[in-house]
């Protein structure tokens, strides 16, 4: 073998070795399904780290639902605990990658995370700035301490879930692996406007910082892309980025010229050919501009006038029940029942309070398929009555609505909401009959489907002084279903086994009850919550409702929150509530 020849095969020799420095074979540590649960809130300092007591915690099983383990939260939270040791395969794997993911599979609906006490990460955000509604399967990655690699470890985490599902989704498997390359990369976005929403001559902007926790330089492309909220794709930047280990990249974006509405930014850094990390979220531009035009039938006020006069012909019959356990010094808690229309009975919570005086209420109407709740217990000024509409909450029992969504579709006589909407009203007409209570001072809230009756109630019923829905439900329906999968799914369901209806059939029903149409009926002030992430309700069809209102009104964006909003809502009605009711605590 000549000189050349034998340096070319020992260059070949070096080059190949050189390949699988970074060559990444797939290691997974899967820990036993049987872990320790608590229900509670909890202390986070001592929960996540101190010994277990066998009376305080039960075994619960992380393939399976809780409600199917018989296990319940108490108030949503709920903690999960287990502990483990690595074993010896990932032990060699992490000596070398020092950093783990870890996969929890699909988790509901916000967490914290601890690894031997310290956080690690988390989804949303605890009450009382909920941010949650998230399903989705949770991936963490953390870099560990030298001793936690031969140590055993303690894995736990705190849960909130308000619609009481929570914390692990059936066949579940939680998984360790060693981090790779690109679960070491992360992105973070700054965006310009500190609620995500954007004015004027103002370009949607933000900076882009991609970080590099790897021990080696890495290539690749940071993409970035905008389309319209029903998925209309307008523009695509591609900036190829280099950056040092250890250190960060940062980039600017802008995007002009742009129509009122919200938009779906995309941004993701591709590595070796592979999206390494990806984050999506909305941004808005002029909401108040924002043209969705009403499509109501001539006859929307005729046919609602008729419906209201059809509801005063049927007695209420009110009958209250004491709740001697749910009672506090400050309020008196009743259950209520009464007849709405077609002689329906609703029911709810009413909280008198115990104090002389003609007090002002708040009326709150529920989300759709909300499990029943108390109204506030401490006292705040008001009285409160949290309504269930037919159907659902404390009447979901007996519930003959079926999908309520759906539920007579073929008419506008025989839509559910006709009646849920009326409901609304009987509500009203509780409160009013009460003489402890001031009709003249009446206030309404709720979010999601408490949010779109919150606004029929300001738009059917003029006792209604102020109302303060967040996240609203029921409108633009058009633009919704082009936005987001449901309810179109529940109503395409419907269509597929009922072959007399049609989409526009269905439209043309659903324009009696779209918030958007009456709306403009509004005479009260109005301050409306949307959480800019919204993929249940997105802002769009909020602000279709909220753009058609006449009477003074008022708009809080929360730009993180998906389909709840921040604490700063609540406080911000409940000082509005105290202005326009005239209300000194």
């Amino acid at each position: 073998m000549n000189r050349f020849c034998f340096l070319c095969v020992v260059m070949l020799h070096f080059l190949s070795c050189s390949a699988t420095v970074y060559k990444e074979e797939y290691i997974e540590q899967i820990l036993p399904f049987e872990w320790s649960f608590r229900a509670g809130e909890g202390d986070s300092r001592l929960w996540a780290i101190e010994e277990l007591k066998e009376s305080d915690w039960t075994s619960a099983f992380t393939n399976s639902l809780l409600s199917d383990q018989e296990l319940k939260t108490e108030k949503g939270y709920g903690w999960y605990r287990t502990s483990f040791s690595f074993n010896s395969e990932m032990k060699i794997a992490l000596k070398n990658s020092e950093a783990v993911v870890l996969n929890l599979g699909r988790f509901a609906a916000c967490e914290e995370v601890y690894f031997n006490g310290r956080m690690i990460g988390k989804t949303g955000d605890f009450p009382d700035n909920f941010m949650g509604y998230s399903d989705n399967e949770r991936e963490y990655t953390f870099f560990l301490k030298k001793e936690e690699l031969n140590n055993e470890n303690i894995l736990a985490i705190k849960f909130h879930d308000g619609w009481s599902t929570g914390g692990f989704l059936d066949r579940n498997r939680v998984i360790l692996t060693p981090a790779k390359i690109k679960d070491k990369v992360s992105l973070n976005v700054d965006v310009a406007s500190h609620n995500y929403i954007f004015f004027g001559d103002e370009p949607l902007s933000f900076n882009v910082g991609v970080q590099n926790m790897n021990k080696r330089k890495i290539k690749g492309n940071l993409i970035v892309s905008l389309s319209t909220d029903d998925y209309r794709f307008i523009k695509e930047y591609v900036v190829p980025i280099t950056i040092n280990k250890k250190e960060s990249s940062n980039e600017q974006f802008m995007f002009s010229n742009l129509s009122p509405g919200f938009y779906r930014c995309n941004v993701k850094f591709v590595y070796n050919g592979e999206d390494v990390v990806n984050q999506s979220f909305n941004l808005g531009y002029e909401p108040e501009k924002i043209d969705s035009k009403k499509d109501n039938k001539t006859d929307l006020r005729e046919f609602w006038e008729a419906n209201l006069l059809e509801l005063s012909k049927i007695a209420p019959d009110y009958q209250l029940t004491y709740l001697e356990k749910e009672s506090t010094s400050e309020y008196n808690i009743y259950l209520v029942t009464m007849r709405s229309f077609g002689s329906e009975l609703i029911q709810g919570y009413y909280a008198q309070p115990n104090k002389k005086g003609k007090h002002p209420v708040i009326v709150e109407y529920m989300g759709y398929g909300s499990a029943p709740y108390l109204p506030n217990r401490e006292w705040d000024g008001f009285a409160h009555f949290v309504l269930s509409i037919r159907g659902q909450g404390l009447n979901e029992k007996n519930s003959k609505f079926g999908t309520w969504i759906t539920y007579g579709l073929d008419s506008k006589e025989s839509y559910y909401y006709r009646g849920a909407f009326l409901d609304v009203v009987r509500a009203i007409d509780f409160v009013c009959s009460r003489s402890e209570l001031d009709e003249s001072r009446i206030g309404v809230r709720g979010g999601s489907q408490g949010g779109a009756l919150s606004f029929v109630a300001a738009a059917l019923d003029s006792r209604v002084k102020v109302a303060a829905p967040s996240i609203p439900f029921l409108s633009d329906y058009r633009d919704y279903f082009r936005i987001v999968p449901w309810p179109k799914k529940d109503i395409k369901d419907y269509l597929d086994k009922t072959p007399s209806m049609t989409w526009e059939k269905v439209y043309s029903v659903l324009s009696y009850f779209d918030i958007k149409n009456l709306s403009s009926w509004i005479k009260c002030p109005v301050l409306m919550g949307i959480g800019v992430q919204d993929e249940v309700c997105p802002p769009h069809i909020n602000f279709a409702a909220y753009n058609q209102v006449q009477s003074q009104k008022k708009w809080m964006a929360f730009p993180n929150h998906g389909h709840s909003v921040g604490k700063e809502f609540y406080d911000e009605s409940m000082r509005i509530f105290r202005e326009v009711l005239d209300v000194n605590k």
